[in-house]
């Protein structure tokens, strides 16, 4: 065919592609209103992957994006009477002698708190009185629910994201199993292989804080609610329980196996891109580390340089007495005696340092973000949770074995040298951490192509009440089966019952017969 026929064809076919991709972007809502920069993480990527794709994003978060971005819409919550922003501003005593009911409540009540304050920011109340429309709203699942009268006000259908395991309660929308038997409560420091004491405590933990959830926060949550959607918003249970579907920042590698239902979805390490090279200093000092380098850093929340005197010390004396090189993350300018080994940074370019070859151990809080980076780059740990998941996190590392569990509050010189020692020299550590590397990183698609796959899948079909399982509307005692339970009871009660009757009548007509023989033999 004549090149210059072609041409025009050619031109006529991409304007045609151009516009049946733009009849397939959809205007898309994200609402992420939770005060953890690391929570913010593990969204940003997926509504920056949908923007570049094409669809139009709104996204109301405290931490809008540094840089403008074509199709995206940062609309900042400008609430005052807030927490402070948990990013770098959290010191470590704080959480001395914390236990797992104590982090449900905190949690479950800066949730409460930010209901209030959010949904009356300025800059919300202008978008909820707009003329706006969205063709999917997504949410965070996190602690209450108040935020779901965005789906009643805008009447979308709505997928949400976790940015770690499920908290207790949450997986009951879906009908997803958590049974404690094998599912330890993220707030608790459990696998999934429990002892009969932790399946106890477990199960005990778990019951407490749905209950509490329920009748507690959720009445809170539904008032405020109210406040600001109108009475004649449905209950937000009632409205969660359409969730389509939640993508959850796990891997059953990582986060050990787990039943769940086809509305769970893992898109773990979602948030991890490609390594950049080092600063020039930092780089040198890797290269030069020739016994390899050990990285510690408590996470983006927690304030390293905060760890009380006595603490500080016996963890700089360790890594003084060690053959390795030591990167540190430590906020403050100056580190008291510190170690010719050790380098301090107040802020460290984590998953980066983390793919350098060199790099033998990761010291860490446990935070899901960060031990996915050492998941995907076979790095093992040596783990030391502080608060929240962080716990279950490096429980599930160590089962793996690919990691040690110290606890802060036992932690001492020898406990901690020892854990470092039996990481670094032990073999078995290493090879397990890159068996784990090998199956976290094998899927179908990468996470994040998996996230928008099923973003897009329930934008195609305006929702995916076909992914929901029944029993996610069927009353507590039909999915207990206490109602068949209770028939069959009632049906052999009769069965005994009859037999009763009829081993009775019998009796009453032979036990006459049996006395007159036995009369007669005592006569013979």
């Amino acid at each position: 065919m004549d090149s210059t026929v072609i041409r025009p064809i050619s031109v006529i076919l991409i304007l045609f592609a151009s516009v049946l991709d733009q009849t397939d972007c959809a205007n898309i809502l994200a609402v992420f209103p939770h005060i953890g920069k690391s929570h913010q993480d593990v969204f940003q990527p997926l509504v920056e992957e949908l923007a570049t794709r094409g669809h139009h994003v709104t996204t109301v978060s405290f931490f809008p994006r540094k840089k403008p971005l074509a199709n995206f819409t940062d609309i900042v919550i400008d609430a005052n009477d807030l927490p402070p922003m948990l990013y770098n501003s959290l010191p470590i005593d704080l959480f001395n002698g914390a236990n797992p009911i104590k982090d449900f409540t905190i949690i479950s009540s800066i949730g409460i708190q930010c209901c209030e304050s959010v949904l009356g920011s300025s800059n919300v109340q202008k978008l909820l009185n707009s003329n706006e429309e969205f063709d999917l709203i997504i949410t965070e699942l996190f602690t209450v629910d108040c935020f779901l009268g965005f789906v009643h006000r805008f009447k979308a259908p709505f997928i949400a994201m976790s940015s770690s395991v499920l908290l207790p309660g949450n997986s009951d929308r879906f009908a997803n199993s958590d049974n404690p038997a094998i599912v330890p409560n993220l707030f608790l420091t459990y696998s999934d292989k429990m002892s009969y004491r932790e399946r106890f405590f477990n199960t005990v933990a778990t019951f407490i804080m749905k209950s509490v959830r329920r009748y507690y926060y959720d009445v809170a949550a539904e008032r405020i609610a109210r406040k600001y959607f109108g009475t004649s918003m449905p209950p937000l249970e009632e409205i969660a329980k359409n969730t389509s579907l939640v993508l959850v920042n796990t891997h059953p590698s990582l986060n050990r196996p787990r039943p769940q239902v086809p509305a769970v979805i893992d898109v773990g390490g979602m948030h991890i891109k490609d390594a950049k090279k080092l600063p020039a200093d930092l780089e040198d000092f890797m290269n030069s580390s020739t016994n390899g380098v050990i990285v510690f850093s408590m996470g983006s929340t927690l304030l390293t340089h905060t760890f009380p005197d006595d603490k500080r010390k016996m963890i700089m004396e360790v890594f003084s007495e060690l053959p390795q090189n030591i990167v540190c993350k430590w906020e403050s300018d100056s580190l008291p005696n510190k170690p010719n080994n050790v380098k301090i940074m107040k802020w460290l370019p984590q998953r980066d340092i983390l793919a350098h070859p060199n790099v033998v151990a990761f010291v860490t809080h446990g935070g899901l973000l960060g031990l996915t980076e050492a998941t995907f780059e076979a790095v093992p740990i040596i783990g030391i949770p502080m608060y929240g998941d962080q716990g279950t996190n490096v429980r599930a590392f160590e089962a793996s074995g690919a990691g040690v569990f110290l606890s802060y509050s036992t932690i001492n010189k020898q406990s901690f040298k020892q854990a470092l020692l039996t990481v670094v020299n032990d073999k078995r550590y290493k090879e397990n951490a890159q068996r784990l590397s090998k199956a976290y990183r094998e899927r179908i698609l990468p996470p994040l192509e998996t996230a928008v796959y099923w973003t897009e899948y329930v934008l195609k079909f305006g929702g995916a009440d076909h992914l929901r399982v029944a029993s996610v509307h069927m009353p507590w005692y039909q999915y207990l089966l206490l109602d068949v339970l209770l028939g069959a009871s009632v049906i052999m009660f009769l069965i005994l019952y009859v037999v009763y009757i009829v081993a009775r009548r019998i009796t009453t007509i032979i036990l006459p017969y049996l006395t007159i023989i036995t009369v007669h033999k005592k006569g013979d």
